[in-house]
C-alpha cells in the first residue's frame, strides 16, 4: 500500500510538471518557381587547350607559321598565297525543365581579326560585328563537333592574332 502512496505521488508531479511544460511553434512559408535553363561547355579544341568541360576554355597555339609545323590537334595546309590551320570545336549544350526539344548555336569573334587572318567555323567566316549559325537543330546532351579554320594570308603581318570565339546556344 505505501508503495502504491509513493507510485501515485509521484505521477502526480510528473502530471504536475507537464502541465506547466512550456511550448512554442512556427512556420516557413516557401515560395519558389522553377526557371527553364540550358548550360554549354567547350569539351575539345585543337593546341593545347585548358578548361574543357567549362564555358571558358583557352587554347594556346604557340608561335604558328606557314612552314613550321601545325600545332597539337591542328593540321596545317598550305596554298599558294595563304596557309590554314584546321581543327575541331566541341560544344555541348545541355537543359533542365525545359520542353525545347533542340537548340541554336551561333559564334562571334569577341574582336576584329588581325588583317589577313580569317576565322571559320563549319565553314562560314567569323565577324565581331554578327553572330553566325552552326546549327539551328543542335541536340541537348551531346557534343556537337565544328570544324575550325584559321586561313593566314601570306601578306599578314607577323603578329598576335589572339581573338575570342563567343558562343551562344539559344533554345528554340
Amino acid at each position: 500500500m505505501k508503495k502504491i502512496l509513493v507510485l501515485t505521488f509521484i505521477s502526480s508531479l510528473a502530471v504536475a510538471s507537464s502541465a506547466f511544460a512550456a511550448t512554442s511553434s512556427a512556420t516557413l512559408t516557401v515560395t519558389a518557381t522553377v526557371d527553364s535553363s540550358i548550360s554549354m561547355t567547350i569539351e575539345s579544341a585543337g593546341g593545347t587547350t585548358s578548361g574543357t568541360g567549362t564555358s571558358a576554355a583557352t587554347s594556346a597555339l604557340g608561335s604558328i607559321s606557314k612552314y613550321g609545323s601545325a600545332p597539337t590537334g591542328f593540321t596545317l595546309a598550305r596554298g599558294a598565297s595563304n596557309w590554314t590551320l584546321s581543327s575541331t570545336v566541341g560544344v555541348q549544350v545541355d537543359k533542365a525543365n525545359l520542353t525545347s526539344t533542340d537548340y541554336t548555336l551561333t559564334a562571334q569573334l569577341g574582336s576584329a581579326p588581325a588583317s589577313g587572318v580569317a576565322w571559320k567555323l563549319n565553314g562560314s567566316t567569323l565577324s565581331d560585328s554578327a553572330a553566325t549559325t552552326l546549327t539551328s537543330t543542335g541536340t541537348y546532351g551531346s557534343t556537337g563537333s565544328y570544324s575550325w579554320d584559321i586561313v593566314v594570308a601570306d601578306s599578314a603581318a607577323a603578329a598576335a592574332i589572339d581573338n575570342t570565339i563567343n558562343f551562344t546556344a539559344t533554345s528554340n
